[in-house]
Order: structure tokens, then sequence, then C-alpha cells
């Protein structure tokens, strides 16, 4: 794989990846302004189940379909990917199928019984299909980005934000005056209209340049004569996504029972059912995708870091592992810090400026402290799933949730609401904590990241206090003109910064 190659990739998941990530700010911008908190709260009831349903149809398998086909071409084996992604598929939509039929056989006690407000239920319903067409979907993002022909995971995710767009004003009309139970089924629907939209586009890409044409790529000089592939890719499959399937469950059972356990336990202290879904629903459908929205820049990076470390891997060229390592790791500390200064300063500004709610502001200023490692949590994780060490992320996960969990059901009664955003920021912490040490006793020290890190730090302190004598320099003029002038200003202080410590890097960020 040229190197050019992963930083194409890299920059066209970027580019799709920023674009959609703003179509779907505004998307949610909009949603959370027709339905309100507790539309939003019944919305995020649900999506666990979404995530749950998609990790166990595919979870890892995508994944595993990245590093497989890239080990693939890397070593001349070019004849093996067709029976990969053909077990893939077989797997990804036999076990989409299952979990399809107990949902909508299950979908009424589940809203009556597990979750706090049974009006999710008709939400429940709708994610039938949006489950099936992800679990597709995912298989063939795997076989493209292990190709390193991203465009076409690309192209869906453009199309699928403006199909889920245009359904907040073609569909939502319909449901709201029937309340807000059916208001967020209206809005699921047009999320899972978005998934099957990105389906066909990614199904277009494949019959447009079906594998045989696919497999252009100029041969390995290191080409075995594999025996017949067929009867081992599944096992192979089996065995590569198996951890990362593992520890999607493991996040999304924990995220039903945030669902479960956050609204009761805040019942328990004395707030009414529509508090605590109002309450849930700034959380995670406002502080959250604020806080998560810059890993876009990350979540690309991770889908290009993948098969080019695979790749490394596969050679045996642990140096090149390390480079790429370090360098991806360096990037995501560049990025990470400033974000993490910007809500911390600025979080009740924004938090008025788009949702009108100084309590979202409340929370991004916590959930800050912990942006950072969110972000390179992303990273390693990506490193580790291309050296075929996913089982080390996963117990780490395991750890980092049930930490938050314990936090969360025994600290709330004592500590109050904000006991929820400090579990998070715990949860977050340690899970970097456990797989950066993990990531040294594999790997070793990676190059400059001390120097790299304390650079970053510096001029992100530097970013901080520009962000305060710039907002409150120009507050007079409104807040949206003072918030873009103080990020505008602090930007560039944060990039001199970066620029006379020495450590901004490259273009050719990854140069052999």
């Amino acid at each position: 794989m040229a190197n050019k190659t992963i930083l194409r990739g890299t920059l066209i998941l970027l580019a799709a990846g920023l674009f959609t990530r703003v179509l779907g700010f505004f998307y949610r911008l909009a949603l959370s302004r027709i339905i309100g908190a507790q539309g939003m709260g019944l919305i995020q009831m649900v999506i666990p189940v979404l995530v749950l349903g998609v990790s166990i149809a595919t979870a890892g398998i995508p994944v595993a379909v990245s590093k497989m086909v890239a080990e693939r071409v890397a070593q001349g084996r070019r004849r093996e990917i067709g029976p990969i992604l053909r077990a893939a598929l077989a797997l990804a939509m036999g076990a989409a199928a299952l979990f399809a039929l107990a949902l909508l056989t299950l979908a009424k006690p589940i809203a009556d019984n597990l979750l706090p407000d049974p009006r999710a239920h008709l939400s429940l319903l709708f994610l039938v299909p949006a489950i099936i067409a992800i679990s597709i979907s995912a298989v063939f993002r795997g076989y493209f980005q292990g190709l390193q022909q991203m465009t076409a995971p690309a192209g869906a995710q453009i199309v699928e934000q403006l199909v889920r767009l245009a359904a907040v004003f073609l569909i939502l009309p319909f449901f709201l005056p029937l309340g807000s139970g059916y208001a967020a089924a209206g809005a699921v629907a047009g999320l899972t209209a978005g998934e099957v939209a990105g389906l066909a586009v990614l199904l277009l890409f494949y019959h447009a340049k079906p594998p045989r044409a696919a497999f252009s790529v100029p041969a390995a000089k290191f080409n075995p004569n594999p025996s017949d592939p067929s009867p081992h890719a599944t096992w192979e499959i089996i065995s590569v996504s198996l951890p990362i399937t593992v520890t999607r469950l493991v996040s999304s059972l924990a995220e039903i029972l945030d669902v479960v356990i956050i609204p009761r336990r805040l019942e328990a202290a004395g707030f009414s059912r529509d508090q605590s879904t109002a309450f849930f629903g700034v959380l995670s459908g406002m502080a959250v995708p604020l806080i998560f929205f810059p890993t876009v820049l990350t979540f690309s990076l991770s889908s290009a870091l993948v098969p080019a470390i695979a790749e490394a891997a596969a050679l045996n060229d642990l140096e090149t592992v390390k480079r790429r390592s370090a360098q991806a790791l360096h990037f995501t500390i560049l990025i990470g810090l400033p974000v993490s200064t910007t809500f911390l300063i600025l979080g009740h500004p924004l938090g008025l400026l788009f949702y009108g709610s100084r309590q979202v502001g409340d929370f991004l200023r916590i959930l800050a402290l912990a942006s950072p490692f969110l972000y390179l949590e992303q990273t390693l994780t990506a490193v580790f799933r291309g050296l075929g060490l996913a089982t080390v992320p996963m117990l780490n996960s395991l750890a980092g949730s049930a930490l938050r969990l314990a936090v969360i059901y025994f600290g709330t009664l004592t500590f109050g609401v904000q006991t929820v955003l400090w579990a998070v920021v715990f949860d977050l912490t340690l899970c970097f904590a456990l797989n950066y040490r993990s990531l040294g006793k594999h790997l070793g020290v990676l190059p400059g990241m001390f120097r790299n890190a304390a650079a970053a730090l510096v001029a992100s302190a530097v970013l901080g206090l520009v962000l305060q004598i710039v907002y409150r320099r120009f507050l007079p003029l409104g807040q949206l003109p003072a918030c873009l002038l103080a990020m505008g200003i602090g930007g560039i202080a944060y990039l001199l910064g970066i620029w006379f410590s020495g450590t901004m890097p490259p273009l050719g960020v990854f140069k052999k």
C-alpha cells in the first residue's frame, strides 16, 4: 500500500465525514427543536438497542474484512478476497435476520418492562429494517476500506445523512400531532431510510467495480501458494472479529444499562419520569453529540489506519508499525487537546448558541475533561485491531464500563446528577490509561510521544487564555460573533504554538 494511498483514503473519509457530521449536527439541532427534550430522550433510549443489534450482527466483521483484505493484497493472495467477502455477508445477514426477528417479537415487552418509557415501543419496531441495512453495509465498507477504495463508503455516508435530514421535514410532520412517542418513531423511520439509501450506494459502487476488477492492485513481491481459502475464510473472520464483537456487545449492553439505570436513579433521587427522560435527552442527544463531533477526524484516521497497520504487520515490519502508530497518536493529540480546551472554556456559550440550554454547557465543561481520551481511545483501538490484538481494548473497555456503571449506580443518590457525567470521565480516562500501557508492552516506547504531547499541552493552555480574552472582549457583539472570533483567533494562536515548538506534523504524515 503506497503512503499516498493511506493519506488519500484518510482525506476522502475526512472530507465526507466533515460534510456528513455538519449535516448530522444540523439534523440533530432541527430534530431537538422540533420534537423537544422528551422526544430526544425517547430516541436515545432505543439507539442502544440499534447498536446492540448491529454489534450482534456485524461488530468486528467489517474490521476483520478490512484487515484480511489488506493483508491479502499486501501478500499477493488476491484470490482469497472473494471467499472472505461471501463468508462475511453470510455471517452478517444471518445474525441480523435473527436479531430482527427477536426484536419484532419482543419490542412491546422491552418497551414496557426494560426501557423506562413505554412510548419507545413504536421506535423499536422501526429499527428492524435499519439493523438489516446497516449490517450488510458494514461488510461492504470493510471490503472497500481493505482495498483502500474510500470513495464508496464516503459517498454512502453523504447519501445517508442527506436522506436522514430530508426525512425530518418530509416524514416528521405526519407523526408530530400524535405525540412524543410517534414523533420519536418518525425520526427513527428517517434514520432507517438513510441507512437503506446508503446501502444502495455501496451496492452501486460494488456492481460498477466487482471483485475481479477491484483486484487490479499490483501484486506484492511476497506471493505464497495458499491452499483453497474457502473453508478457512469463515473461521478466520470469526477469530478476528470475535474480540471486537464482544467489545461492542459490552459497550452496547453498558449503554442499555445506562438507559435503564440513569433515569431510574434520577427518579429515586426525586426527579419525575418526564424530568429524568428530559435529562437523558439533553445528555445523550445534545451534549454527547457535541463532544463526539470531532471524532469525524479520528474516525477517518482510524479507518485508514487499521489496514495500514495490518499491512505492515503482515510483512513483519515492526518499525513501520511503530512509526505509523506514533504519527497517528500525534495527530490525535493535536486534535483532542484544543477541542477539549474549547469545550471547557466556551461550553456555556456553545450550549446556549446551539440548543438554547445552559445545562448543555454544564455537561460539556465536565465531559471536556475526558474528550482527549475519547479521541485517543479510537486511535489506540485501531492500532490494536490492525495488529490482530483486539482482545486488549476489549478487556480494557470492560473495565471502564464496569467503573462507569458502578459510579452511576452508587453515586447518583449521594452526589446528584453530575455523578453521571463524572462516571463517563472516569470510564474514558481508565480505558485510555490501560490501552496506552498495553500498547507500550507490545510495541515499546513510541518515538516523540512525550515531546509532542507536552507541546500540544502548552499550545492548548495558550489557546484557553486567548479564548477567554477574545470571547469577553467581543461578547457585546453577540454570542455567535464572539464565539467565532474567539475560536478563529485562538485557533491561529494554537497553530503558531505548535509550529514554533517544532512538532507540527508534515503533510506526508504517513511518510516512510
